[in-house]
C-alpha cells in the first residue's frame, strides 16, 4: 500500500486514450449486409489411451458418459458463441448436429459438428467471401446439414 499514486482525472483519461489507441478493437459494421444462408462444420480429434478408451467405450466411466455429455455440451457451446468469443455477432441458429465416432485402431474420438442458419438479420463479417470454402463428402454430414 506505501506504492500507491494518485491520478488526476486528466491524466487517467490521457492514459485511457492511449491504451485504446494502441489496441483497438471493433465489431465490424454489418449494417449493409444482405440475408444468407450459413453452413458450417468442425471437427476434431481426441485422443486417449487405451484404459480411458475401454471405460468410454463400455460406458464406465465414474462421473457418467462423457460422449452424451459432450453432444449436449456442443449445443450449449453453439447457442453461447457471441458470449464466448470477442467482438462476435449472435447468429440465430436453426439448426446444429454432433456426432462422435469412436476409433478402436489408435484410442481416439473423433468429434463432428454441424450448424446451419439463415441470416435474415445481418450478421458476421464475410470474411469467408472469395476463400476456397471446403467441399465435405462426409455422409453424415450430407444427412444431418
Amino acid at each position: 500500500m506505501k506504492n500507491l499514486k494518485i491520478i488526476k482525472n486528466n491524466e487517467l483519461k490521457d492514459w485511457a486514450e492511449e491504451i485504446f489507441k494502441k489496441n483497438s478493437f471493433n465489431m465490424v459494421d454489418v449494417s449493409s449486409k444482405k440475408e444468407t444462408y450459413r453452413r458450417a462444420l468442425a471437427s476434431g480429434k481426441i485422443y486417449v489411451g487405451e484404459e480411458v478408451f475401454n471405460l468410454i467405450k463400455n460406458k464406465e466411466m465414474p462421473k457418467g458418459d462423457p460422449i452424451t455429455l459432450a453432444e449436449i455440451s456442443a449445443v450449449l457451446g453453439v447457442k453461447k458463441t457471441s458470449e464466448l468469443i470477442p467482438l462476435c455477432h449472435p447468429l440465430p441458429i436453426d439448426h446444429t448436429a454432433t456426432k462422435i465416432i469412436m476409433h478402436d485402431e489408435d484410442n481416439s474420438l473423433e468429434v463432428f459438428l454441424c450448424c446451419i442458419c439463415v441470416c435474415k438479420n445481418r450478421c458476421g463479417d464475410g470474411s469467408y467471401n472469395g476463400s476456397k470454402r471446403r467441399s465435405y463428402n462426409n455422409l453424415w454430414f450430407k444427412q444431418n446439414c
